[in-house]
């Protein structure tokens, strides 16, 4: 509560040093409506973000009689809370916004209250068939009002330390083509592993991980789409269906015997030290990716990284993750509300909403704007691996079909119980398998252990 309130005194004193600073009470030239943005941008994006509300204020705003002004809160946790104490009118809590940066999750809190406008009514079909579908049917929230608009997305790519995949590639015969399926992935893990584990012969078992998949609950999801089932059957997990248990056969396995990483931390951490040679993360972390690795005996070396397309499931549909945030317009009557429509077309504008996306390996929204990417728009970033992202995920969005995450009530407690769960469910295996022969278990195989842990997994659920 004191963080809460300490932020709401910080949003109070911006206003007020805001209206302090421009003169009076719209500045020198009259502003008829002055709209509050909360956001959770940081680094390059909020210094992008601030820029084009400048620009916005001084063109398109002035001719309208429209201000913005921006109020940002890093904790994209505490910013949920404050817009809905905002929202409640709870005592102490600051007025609440025009527009707020939120994810799904909340925008059905906020929508289930009646607080959000639907952007529906001040975008014409024609404006919103600028967009890409997927990213505005997530924005309807399973209905038809359209709450949340997307503003900045990213997906899932393959990164590839190319440093260490070519000494394994030319030592083990593999194929950098191989990894475009998850099958391909499998196997060559099951030859890293063998290929590292025989460079110390006197200590058997001990090959190294090849593979990891940030947000074990978006592999699932999105293998399940790939491979045509649906995850999430109202709110509860499909554990029972064979897709899931193809899904256990791909990663459980290899996750006990050490091919794969078992890991609960975003997969940069595991490409800093060397842990991984290849993972499927967001796109948006490229600019985490290191360009030297330290090992763990101390040892340095610098690599390079690939960006790959997101791996298929042989016989699957090309599908992949989307994710990120939107920008709802909180119900404040009409003038204000098509004021605050009329701020997101501006800013949604093919090359705008580029110049915002580009530096930070966010999507932009629009198919014109991807068309951009794809055409070698990107000669003003320097950071090659963000120009990687983008350039795979424009791809990928004409060939791929992007999921949409299911948004109800309880959802993250489900996803967060999968996750904890099914690496608990690995560890405990996994430190099963380490023990010496004649132990308990000891001498069961590696199938026989998975489908035990199958079917705990499915009744603990």
């Amino acid at each position: 509560m004191k963080k809460l309130a300490a932020v709401f005194a910080a949003l109070v004193l911006a206003a007020v040093a805001w209206c302090i600073a421009s003169g009076g009470e719209w500045g020198a030239g009259r502003r008829d409506i002055t709209l509050m943005v909360w956001h959770t941008y940081v680094e390059q994006m909020s210094d992008a973000f601030d820029d084009l509300v400048k620009e916005f204020n001084d063109t398109e705003g002035a001719k309208r009689g429209i201000v913005v002004k921006v109020a940002a809160e890093a904790n994209s946790s505490i910013l949920n809370e404050i817009v809905i104490a905002a929202v409640k009118r709870d005592p102490g809590a600051p007025s609440p916004p025009d527009i707020a940066v939120i994810y799904p999750k909340i925008a059905v809190e906020l929508a289930e209250m009646g607080a959000l406008a639907d952007l529906g009514d001040y975008f014409t079909e024609k404006e919103l068939a600028a967009f890409v579908p997927q990213f505005l049917e997530e924005g309807r929230l399973g209905g038809e009002n359209l709450y949340l608009l997307p503003i900045a997305k990213s997906t899932e790519v393959l990164y590839v330390n190319r440093t260490i995949f070519n000494r394994f590639a030319e030592a083990a015969g593999v194929g950098i083509s191989s990894l475009s399926t998850f099958e391909g992935i499998a196997d060559a893990a099951e030859k890293y592993y063998e290929w590292t584990d025989s460079m110390t012969p006197d200590v058997p078992g001990d090959g190294r991980a090849f593979y990891y998949p940030d947000i074990p609950f978006n592999f699932a999801s999105v293998g399940f789409e790939q491979l045509g089932g649906s995850f999430v059957k109202e709110g509860r997990l499909d554990l029972a269906s064979p897709i899931f248990e193809r899904i256990w056969d791909f990663y459980f396995p290899r996750a006990v015997k050490g091919e794969f990483a078992i890991f609960d931390k975003y997969a940069n951490y595991l490409a800093m030290t060397g842990d991984v040679v290849c993972a499927t993360s967001t796109s948006a972390g490229a600019i985490f990716y290191p360009d030297t690795v330290i090992y763990a005996d101390n040892t340095k070396e610098p690599v390079s990284f690939d960006i790959l397309a997101y791996p298929v499931f042989e016989g699957g549909a090309r599908v992949v993750a989307q994710r990120g945030g939107g920008m709802c317009v909180i119900g404040s009557g009409e003038k204000r509300e098509r004021a605050a429509a009329l701020f997101l077309k501006w800013f949604t504008a093919p090359e705008r909403n580029l110049r915002f996306t580009a530096s930070t390996g966010y999507m932009p929204v629009t198919e014109e704007a991807f068309d951009l990417v794809l055409n070698g728009k990107l000669e003003n970033i320097p950071n090659e691996l963000i120009r990687a992202a983008l350039a795979a995920a424009a791809e990928m969005q004409k060939t791929y079909r992007f999921h949409v995450t299911p948004a109800f009530s309880g959802f993250d407690e489900l996803q967060r119980k999968y996750v904890s769960n099914l690496l608990e469910s690995a560890e405990k295996v996994s430190e099963a398998r380490k023990k010496p022969q004649g132990a308990p278990d000891a001498a069961r195989s590696p199938a026989a252990r998975s489908k035990e842990a199958l079917r705990r997994f499915r009744e603990d659920f």
